[in-house]
């Protein structure tokens, strides 16, 4: 009979312990630091004012200048990590632009965009605004957001703005991601790798029509996160499941079985009739996407080691 009342009393603790929990998680969540919207739209504008910006060229170069310049300007120390890869065009210099923020744990989360655009021969004078600049734009915000805010965060904080995220080609293991590819290989020499607790990817957010269509390869319990805190941001209208996968800067992070989630909008224009078009232009995007997507990343942030 002792036995049945101890279990009992165990049981109504740990269910105390567990509610408890919940309940610190959700404070967390709702005292995250917020996005300037505003300040994510201007920096996208900056960065698309820089012109063409696909892997190898001038272009890139200046963008990946510029970005750092803007890192340091938020008080975080900013670094290019140059490299060269092969690519179905033969040999191209590409250059990550890194940063990051101790918290209370060496363990850490990425946040990641790319800010190369796609080289096409027909647009020769593609904007990029929602495929590379939003990400770039919300991302540097993002990381204001953070470096204002009174608390640390739970985990540490790691920054990535990848080159080479688009292919020259086609997507394979030689063509497309290769920032991306190159940190993971990076991280693995040195023992990074294994303190990564979870990958957040930013990926085409600022479409006035937003939906942020997360794919099924995402990790479930991120995807259960960032819909839950959608759901209670009262934005649950622009996040839904993808049925399908996608290759992105997260895939790499994904193959060596770190929790990753790509947050993306794959409906831009009626069938994704602007990607890759000259109509992925500045006048496609707005502050209130950015904001959105801005707000519920860095909830989830902050709610993931809670």
């Amino acid at each position: 009979m002792n036995k049945k009342i101890y279990l009992l009393a165990f049981i109504a603790t740990l269910s105390l312990l567990c509610s408890c929990s919940r309940r610190e998680a959700d404070y967390v969540a709702e005292n995250a630091p917020k996005v300037d919207a505003e300040f994510a739209y201007e920096l996208a504008v900056k960065n698309v004012a820089i012109g063409p910006r696909s892997s190898g060229t001038l272009g890139a170069l200046k963008s990946a200048k510029w970005i750092k310049e803007e890192i340091d300007n938020l008080g975080y120390q900013g670094e290019i990590r140059e490299f060269r890869a092969r690519t179905p065009e033969g040999m191209v210099t590409f250059r990550n632009v890194l940063a990051s923020l101790a918290g209370k744990s060496d363990r850490f989360i990425l946040i990641g965009c790319h800010y190369d655009t796609k080289k096409l021969a027909a647009t020769p004078n593609f904007e990029g605004a929602n495929d590379g600049a939003s990400g770039v734009g919300l991302l540097l915000a993002m990381m204001r957001a953070i470096k204002e805010y009174e608390t640390l965060p739970p985990l540490s904080l790691k920054f990535a703005f990848f080159d080479g995220e688009e292919c020259f080609s086609s997507y394979s293991d030689t063509d497309g991601l290769f920032g991306s590819r190159h940190l993971v290989k990076e991280w693995k020499k040195d023992g990074s790798l294994k303190k990564c607790a979870a990958v957040i990817i930013l990926d085409m957010v600022g479409d006035k029509d937003l939906t942020i269509t997360i794919p099924s390869g995402a990790n479930e319990a991120l995807r259960k996160k960032i819909l839950k805190i959608a759901l209670n941001q009262k934005t649950s209208a622009y996040f839904a499941k993808n049925d399908t996968d996608s290759m992105d800067d997260h895939t790499p992070f994904q193959n060596e079985g770190i929790p990753t989630i790509d947050l993306i909008d794959f409906e831009f224009g009626p069938s994704n009739f602007y990607w890759h078009t000259e109509a992925d232009s500045i006048d496609k995007i707005c502050p209130e996407s950015l904001g959105v997507v801005g707000d519920a990343a860095l909830t989830l942030i902050w709610s993931i080691s809670h």
